[in-house]
């Protein structure tokens, strides 16, 4: 195996597998079923320092807090209104949505 000529410091070096680090970290992933892209962006992720990590989580799971649903509830009506207009869903698929993000 070749030596990295770019890498700073031999002692820094892991050498644990990309599954050893994933099996790591609480609710990962199965590696066998990750696509090859999902494969690169946590391999990515898993270079991060903890601080970026914890940064990038909670970016992540803040689109998922009521509070953010709530303040652009308007904004995401008025684009399903949109799609549905623009036929790029069905009004099943409208009422769906709107009901998976709580908008009556």
């Amino acid at each position: 195996m070749l030596k990295n000529p770019f890498r700073k410091k031999d002692d820094e070096k892991d050498d644990r597998t990309f599954e050893e680090k994933l099996a790591e970290i609480p609710g990962a992933p199965d590696p066998k079923t990750l696509k090859w892209h999902e494969r690169l962006a946590m391999e990515q992720f898993l270079k991060m320092s903890p601080e970026e990590q914890k940064k990038a989580a909670e970016k992540a799971m803040s689109k998922m807090k009521p509070k953010e649903l709530e303040k652009n509830k308007g904004q995401i009506t008025a684009q399903l209104e949109e799609m549905r207009r623009a036929r790029m869903i069905s009004d099943d698929q409208y009422r769906l949505m709107k009901r998976k993000y709580g908008i009556k």
